[in-house]
C-alpha cells in the first residue's frame, strides 16, 4: 500500500548555528530517531539551490499523515534530546507540517531505484476555500499530467495541509502568515527544470492561468538532494 502522509519540516540556521552542526545533529541523530517510529518510511532532506529561506527541507512519508498523533511519535516528540534542546531554539526557523496525499502521478516505467530525485521542485498554494473544488479538477484533470510531459519529470505527489507547527517560538498572530494549504512535491532529474520549454507551455493554457490568477499564494521554490536515509529493515 503507497504511502498517504507526509511529514513536511522547513529548517533556516540563522547566526546561531553553522551548517556543518546542523547537518550533523540532523543527518546522525534527529532524523534517524524518527525513522525507530512505526509508519517512518524514510527521511529525506534538501538544500535549496534559488538563494532562498528556508534553506533547508526535510520530508518523511508516512503510512498515514495519522501516525503524528500516535503515541511512538508523540513521546519522541515531547522527548528532546539534549541536543534537541540546545539546537531547536538557536535555529531562526523550524517549521513542521503534516500533509495527507492527494494525488500522485509518476512517469511511466519509472525505476523506482531513482527515487527521490536528485533536485526537487516544490511548488505551494494558498487556496481558498471556495476554490478548493476547481482547484482539485484542475491538477486532476489537466495539470499534473501536463506537468508530467516536461523533459526530466520523475515524479509528482500533491499533499493537502492537516497541520503546521512552528518549533522554534510561538508566532506573532498579528505578524503570522498563514501556512499554504497545499504542496506539489516533483522530484526531477534538472534544477532547471522549470527553465524547460514545456514546463512554459504547461502553465499558460487558460485553465492555469485562471488558477494563478485566483490563488491567494502560489511559490515554486528549488531544491537538491542532501541525503536519503531509508528506516532501517
Amino acid at each position: 500500500m503507497p504511502d498517504t502522509g507526509l511529514l513536511f519540516v522547513y529548517g533556516e540556521l540563522g547566526p546561531d548555528v553553522t551548517e556543518e552542526e546542523f547537518n550533523d545533529w540532523y543527518d546522525n541523530e534527529h532524523a534517524p530517531a524518527r525513522l525507530t517510529v512505526p509508519g517512518f518510511t524514510n527521511a529525506i532532506r534538501y538544500k535549496a539551490t534559488d538563494g532562498v529561506a528556508p534553506s533547508w527541507l526535510s520530508i518523511y512519508d508516512l503510512t498515514t499523515s495519522a501516525i503524528v498523533n500516535d503515541k511512538p511519535y508523540q513521546t519522541l516528540a515531547t522527548n528532546p534530546t539534549l541536543r534537541d534542546r540546545d539546537i531547536v531554539p538557536r535555529l531562526l526557523r523550524l517549521n513542521r507540517r503534516a500533509y495527507d496525499l492527494v494525488q500522485s502521478l509518476s512517469k511511466p516505467d519509472l525505476d523506482a531505484s531513482t527515487l527521490p530525485g536528485k533536485f526537487l521542485l516544490l511548488v505551494s498554494w494558498l487556496i481558498q476555500p471556495e476554490l478548493e473544488d476547481e482547484f482539485n479538477k484542475w491538477y486532476e484533470e489537466e495539470h499534473l499530467a501536463e506537468i508530467a510531459k516536461v523533459p526530466g519529470f520523475q515524479r509528482g505527489r500533491r499533499y493537502k495541509l492537516i497541520n503546521s507547527v512552528e518549533l522554534t517560538h510561538k508566532p506573532d498572530p498579528a505578524t503570522a502568515k498563514p501556512t499554504h494549504n497545499y504542496v506539489v512535491l516533483y522530484d526531477v532529474e534538472s534544477d532547471a527544470f522549470n527553465q524547460e520549454p514545456t514546463f512554459a507551455t504547461a502553465i499558460q493554457t487558460p485553465w492555469t492561468v485562471k488558477m494563478i490568477k485566483t490563488a491567494k499564494e502560489l511559490k515554486i521554490r528549488r531544491f537538491a538532494l542532501h541525503k536519503n536515509m531509508e528506516r532501517p529493515l
